[in-house]
């Protein structure tokens, strides 16, 4: 038996309703999200309704998890998930020097 790793389909697309089930977020908080900048959808409202991709989703969990957790305001959130950003980025060129 072999364990196979999950690959995320990379053109997956996932309507604001998807979305809210799958993060257990309220509708209403993920557009907040979104107009404030803290999450990006893939597709706009104009072309259909907001579409979220794997990565969206990904970010709408820490979201939800860092609100939930300490309760946060939206730049106080807006501010660690900048900083998160950062650290995930660094990691990242630190990984690919360490290749070299």
């Amino acid at each position: 038996m072999t364990l196979e790793l999950y690959t995320p389909d990379p053109a997956a697309r996932y309507t604001l309703e998807e979305a809210a089930r799958l993060t257990h977020l309220p509708r209403r908080q993920i557009v907040l999200y979104c107009q404030d900048g803290l999450v990006a959808p893939v597709g706009a409202p104009e072309a259909g309704g907001w579409t979220f991709n794997d990565e969206g989703l990904r970010r709408l969990r820490r979201l939800a998890e860092l609100h939930r957790t300490y309760q946060l305001s939206l730049p106080a959130l807006r501010l660690i998930v900048e900083l998160q950003d950062q650290v995930e980025r660094l990691q990242q060129e630190l990984r690919f020097w360490r290749t070299l």
